[in-house]
């Protein structure tokens, strides 16, 4: 197994994951979609290594030994073009997944809309609900992610729970969104070695009666102020123009101790 500066491959994805969940949380995405995410990706590179040369098809026995996977998954990843699989139920959380039924289940919904239910009681009930599709996480638990996430209205005085109208049920920012798509970008470039031009990190002291927010707005301005400048410097307005460097900037809090 290669190794980087003395750091294992999985010690750096491990940091990767640890600044990347508190992002994948708020959408969503939870361990099990992200591996079905993650399974498409591998099965997509691993093709691109193992082409057959007569015809320039993948080899699906070479993607399995590459990847770990079986060829069976292989094969059904190759045939979907490498979709991943993320709308089964076991992927989202437990909350939306109580919710899901809640929606389609006969014995808790009526005309095809959902019941109002007893938060405990006898079935059909919330407590009952979560028994059967939140596994062993206790009703109010769930009840409690449904009222933050605007999906339900819960009368505790009344001993009633009921569905909120025109709630989507899916918490996520622009933020967030913002922030991955960022991410996203960054690494498809960084991560290709030779198109690379600058990789460099930085750290920037200040005296101490500066402000730290000041710093950071004058630092994050002045980069702007270059990237501003960039788009044009190189360009005629008489010839024809062509896209040759992605450059990406990032301000951010330093964790190192003075």
């Amino acid at each position: 197994m290669r190794r980087t500066r003395g750091h294992s491959p999985d010690a750096n994805l491990a940091k990767l994951f640890d600044a990347l969940a508190p992002v994948l949380i708020p959408l969503d995405i939870t361990p099990s979609r992200l591996a079905q995410i993650a399974r498409a990706s591998f099965v997509k590179a691993g093709a691109k290594q193992a082409q057959m040369k007569s015809s320039g098809r993948p080899h699906l026995a070479r993607i399995a030994a590459l990847t770990g996977l079986s060829r069976l998954e292989v094969k059904r990843l190759v045939a979907s073009g490498y979709k991943s699989d993320v709308s089964k139920l076991e992927n989202l959380p437990r909350a939306l997944r109580v919710l899901n039924a809640w929606r389609s289940s006969s014995a808790y919904t009526s005309k095809g809309k959902p019941r109002h239910l007893r938060i405990v009681g006898r079935p059909p009930s919330f407590d009952s609900l979560c028994k059967a599709h939140s596994g062993d996480i206790p009703y109010t638990v769930i009840m409690d992610e449904l009222e933050r996430r605007g999906c339900v209205v819960v009368n505790r005085r009344g001993n009633r729970i009921s569905i909120a109208r025109l709630k989507q049920g899916i918490v996520s920012t622009s933020r967030e969104q913002a922030a991955l798509n960022f991410v996203a970008a960054f690494l498809q470039d960084a991560l290709q070695e030779k198109l690379v031009l600058v990789m460099r990190k930085q750290n920037i002291a200040s005296s101490t009666h500066l402000s730290d927010a000041y710093v950071e707005t004058a630092i994050a301005s002045r980069l702007t102020d270059l990237l501003d400048q960039l788009p044009g410097l190189f360009a005629n307005r008489n010839a024809p123009k062509r896209n040759i460097v992605n450059v990406f900037t990032l301000v951010s809090k330093s964790k190192l101790k003075p």
